[in-house]
């Protein structure tokens, strides 16, 4: 890894950061099962779609692995209709999620990660997740920079693996 990636990768995971004593929220168990019988689908606003899946049968009790695709739409933004690895938590008591992407794949290396980090939230009969994000990039030469958002993901039940991309205007 070189220097400037770790730089990246540091100041992405510095900046990223929920404080949770004050969200309001009641845990129910009956989202934690929508969420964890199987693959979940998720649309935002700028029209990306996600395909998530919770492992929560790891060491640390309380605590599922996330893992699933990304495949970004968002206008102005590059390494968009491919599905892009993602990576993350759940924690399960206060209903929080954080996740990553590393914008490469097979068809195209955009050197930049985004990481996504909020809280489940049940509103107008349909499951969301509202988060931050924090997209650190290079500039060019030695230039860096981070840039910042909100993004709030609906659950889709409609979709499915095969339609993330067809679903999500790919190319």
């Amino acid at each position: 890894m070189r220097n400037g990636t770790k730089t990246i990768a540091l100041a992405l995971f510095v900046t990223i950061g929920l404080a949770t004593s004050d969200l309001g929220y009641a845990h129910d168990a009956k989202i934690d099962e929508r969420l964890t019988d199987s693959t979940s689908y998720w649309t935002n606003q700028s029209g990306s779609t996600m395909a998530l899946t919770f492992d929560c049968n790891g060491s640390q009790p309380g605590v599922c692995q996330l893992s699933g695709v990304y495949v970004n739409n968002a206008t102005g933004f590059n390494c968009q209709g491919t599905p892009y690895p993602l990576v993350g938590v759940y924690y399960i008591n206060t209903q929080t999620v954080s996740w990553s992407v590393a914008w490469s794949n097979a068809f195209e290396d955009c050197a930049s990660v985004t990481g996504w980090t909020g809280y489940l939230s049940f509103s107008s009969s349909s499951l969301q997740l509202v988060t931050y994000w924090n997209l650190a990039y290079s500039t060019g030469g030695s230039g860096r920079a981070i840039m910042q958002g909100q993004d709030t993901f609906t659950q889709n039940p409609a979709l499915s693996s095969g339609s993330l991309l067809k679903d999500s205007g790919d190319k």
